[in-house]
């Protein structure tokens, strides 16, 4: 069956002319008038009130900011020893007429961290205008002075200096090369050699029966110990990671050569030990100035050193 197609009833309009197939119909019934796209105007007195709450918001929070209704008025410290409270509340910034909520506590800490006591720190503001500042503080392991300074200053267990000190009790006592003290918050000697002297000073007693008098580093890196009767111990350089790790088997050697008879640590005839060379320790007395002798570590740079 054969279908055919049938021609609409209704006939169809020309095409305008001028007018490309290509273009869009135009008319109002296709577009938006230019007044509808406009946005819709703003009365003048809403406009008015708008900025005044602008300026009241302003207002209050430069009241609030800089007024007494939130000024810090109470900084309670807790944990400073060795810095006052008006200096804790100085060094973090929340000392005289700031706001509460002007106080960043991450700054804060920040800012106790540059003191060469403060360990840690937090800061807490409290509303209505209370601030708790909690420090802990660096507790001195040791004291140090150069080769030719009398002058002590404190160090923390990581080598900072912390300040100066008149008195050296139950502190390992570190003497380093001649040259010009340090400052506050430098870093006197190496902290793995200074973790190694403390631990030394410490394990003395039950290795040799003998307390420490003090430990000399000179300039060309040698580790000597001088025993509270008088006598030393020459252990050599302590630079390298090496020469740290032979440090364990030249106190060996120091213990084993008092546990053979070889050496008596108490007698007063001592004069010294060196274990330099752990398999083959040599023991030098005051008695017999013939033996030979281990030289003393110089303070002053050497030209042996390399």
């Amino acid at each position: 069956m054969r279908f055919r197609r049938r021609s609409s009833v209704l006939p169809r309009a020309p095409w305008p002319d001028g007018l490309e197939r290509t273009e869009p119909l135009k008319g109002q019934l296709w577009t938006r008038s230019e007044r509808a796209l406009r946005e819709p105007d703003v009365h003048w007195s809403r406009r008015a009130v708008a900025g005044l709450a602008a300026v009241i918001e302003a207002m209050l929070l430069g009241w609030l900011w800089f007024g007494p209704a939130l000024a810090v008025h109470t900084v309670e410290v807790v944990g400073a020893r060795h810095l006052s409270p008006s200096q804790v509340a100085q060094a973090a910034g929340v000392a005289g007429n700031a706001s509460i909520i002007s106080i960043d506590g991450e700054s804060a800490e920040q800012r106790l961290l540059g003191q060469v006591w403060v360990r840690t720190a937090t800061v807490q503001p409290q509303f209505p205008g209370k601030v708790i500042v909690s420090v802990s503080e660096w507790q001195p392991v040791a004291v140090y002075h150069s080769g030719v300074s009398p002058e002590l200053f404190l160090l923390s267990s990581q080598a900072v200096v912390l300040g100066r000190t008149a008195n050296a009790t139950e502190l390992v006592v570190v003497q380093g090369p001649a040259g010009a003290d340090p400052r506050l918050g430098d870093h006197a000697i190496d902290t793995q050699l200074l973790a190694a002297l403390v631990n030394m000073q410490r394990g003395m007693p039950a290795l040799i029966g003998q307390d420490v008098s003090t430990f000399i580093f000179d300039s060309c890196g040698d580790l000597t110990m001088v025993a509270k009767r008088g006598w030393k111990v020459y252990f050599g350089r302590v630079l390298t990671p090496e020469e740290f790790s032979a440090l364990r088997d030249k106190l060996t050697a120091l213990k084993a050569i008092a546990g053979n008879g070889n050496v008596d640590y108490s007698s007063s005839d001592l004069d010294y030990v060196n274990v330099m060379n752990p398999a083959e320790p040599a023991v030098g007395y005051k008695s017999r100035a013939s033996a030979p002798r281990s030289p003393a570590p110089s303070a002053t740079p050497s030209p042996q050193c390399k």
